[in-house]
């Protein structure tokens, strides 16, 4: 009998192979909610410190801006170095804030090839003797939205088309061409030439800054948008005609169809000349003395005679000039540049109507620094969605910079630092839903 109840107290003190299973089971999944809740908790920690770096640098940016005319720093190799360079004397902890949690080791710590991140690794070491040497000694997990960067000075001449001079015209300031800068003749340019395409310089051409072929992301201002700006905000009076160009009543003045300057034309106050066809200079304008205003045409400006003018020239078409000039301000150009003639153009602070005036030439909300696996970037609203979310596009495709952002380094987003200093995380398919530029369309993306 007392056998029999030892069985008994055993059989029912133990648990099945089953029972085991499913205890086994639980305690397996308990542990793995567990380790993933912690895991999860790190990542937001990692995050948030990432965001705090994005900040920092952001600020450091704002900073630079306040002393160098309301320009965001470079993009790009320039006098003064690339971004990287530019704020580090305004963040104190710079070598730390360009370095995110979760993308701390450096892509080729041996410095022997281009040195592209990923989403789990820093950009740099990068080859000193390669394209990109003076990256070399960096390493960092952030890139600048080249499109808020562009170029940290507004240049005297910045044209869509290709930019030609030839004659004697001195530039007292900087050029910039989103395609192609070509010179033959004796001109002077005081400060650097940047192109999106080639730069060619014959003759006895003098460049006292740098020369930056290939630069990526070139946007000078659109000029019909601001054409239409003054149009459906600043109600500019009708210039019909006559022998005096009167701003006493309204700073802007509008001329429906083409403009001719000459003869015995004068300019009376100040403002802004707004013309719906072209723009033709023929002898001298003014007949008398410099006249005190800016130019916005939907069409082409020409010069045959002589211009002097105190103030800026904004063509959607054409410049051309084959005659002399003595202009105090800046030329903005949506079509080519080509300057036969001589004189001199010197760089002023835009007019207000410029988008850069003031150093608000920025988009609003627009991006400044993000996660990323290269220096730069400048998004196009066509970009693909990168078919690795790891790597990103590797490969740096000029057309196709989106991929240098869009990576998984946060739970499936980004973090990303704005012109006004604040950082947030951005899910990936919400990045083609930013302000990058100006002519960037937001819209929705699926991933894959």
């Amino acid at each position: 009998m007392k056998h029999t109840k030892l069985n008994l107290l055993t059989t029912r003190a133990g648990f099945s192979m089953t029972e085991l299973l499913v205890v086994i089971t639980v305690i397996v999944t308990l542990i793995g909610l567990l380790i993933a809740g912690l895991t999860h908790a790190r990542e937001l920690g990692r995050r948030t410190d990432c965001l705090s770096n994005l900040h920092q640098l952001s600020l450091a940016a704002l900073s630079f801006r306040e002393a160098h005319a309301g320009q965001f720093p470079n993009d790009y190799q320039s006098p003064t170095g690339y971004w990287y360079q530019e704020i580090k004397p305004y963040d104190n902890n710079m070598a730390e804030n360009a370095i995110c949690p979760d993308a701390s080791t450096p892509a080729d710590p041996s410095g022997t090839t281009l040195g592209v991140g990923s989403a789990d690794t820093a950009w740099g070491y990068v080859n000193p003797n390669g394209a990109y040497g003076w990256l070399h000694g960096v390493v960092c997990s952030y890139g600048l939205n080249t499109h808020a960067g562009g170029y940290s000075f507004i240049p005297v001449v910045a044209a869509y088309g290709t930019a030609t001079f030839g004659g004697n015209t001195t530039y007292y300031g900087s050029m910039a061409s989103a395609t192609n800068v070509e010179a033959n003749g004796n001109a002077m340019v005081t400060g650097s030439i940047e192109s999106g395409g080639g730069i060619i310089l014959k003759g006895a051409i003098s460049v006292g800054g740098s020369q930056m072929p290939n630069m990526p992301g070139m946007e000078p201002p659109n000029v019909t948008a601001i054409y239409n700006q003054i149009m459906q905000n600043d109600n500019p009076q009708g210039f019909s005609g006559g022998n005096t160009i009167n701003f006493s009543n309204s700073p802007y003045l509008f001329v429906n169809g083409n403009f001719s300057g000459s003869g015995q034309l004068q300019v009376q106050g100040s403002g802004t000349l707004v013309v719906s066809g072209n723009v033709t200079f023929n002898g001298q304008f003014p007949s008398q003395g410099t006249a005190d205003m800016n130019i916005v045409t939907l069409g082409s400006v020409t010069i045959h005679g002589q211009l002097n003018l105190n103030g800026s020239i904004y063509a959607a078409g054409n410049f051309t000039s084959g005659g002399g000039h003595s202009i105090r301000g800046n030329i903005v150009v949506g079509g080519y540049y080509d300057d036969h003639g001589k004189g001199y153009i010197q760089q002023a602070p835009p007019p207000s109507f410029d988008p850069r005036a003031n150093g608000a030439g920025i988009v609003q909300d627009q991006p400044l620094f993000a996660d990323s696996i290269w220096v730069d970037g400048a998004p196009s609203d066509t970009d693909a969605v990168p078919s690795n979310l790891q790597t990103g596009d590797p490969t740096l495709n000029a057309n196709d910079q989106m991929g240098r952002f869009c990576i998984d380094r946060h739970l499936g987003g980004i973090n990303v630092s704005f012109t006004d200093g604040s950082a947030r995380t951005v899910p990936l398919q919400k990045l083609w839903s930013l302000n990058w530029s100006g002519n960037f369309s937001p819209h929705t993306v699926n991933l894959p």
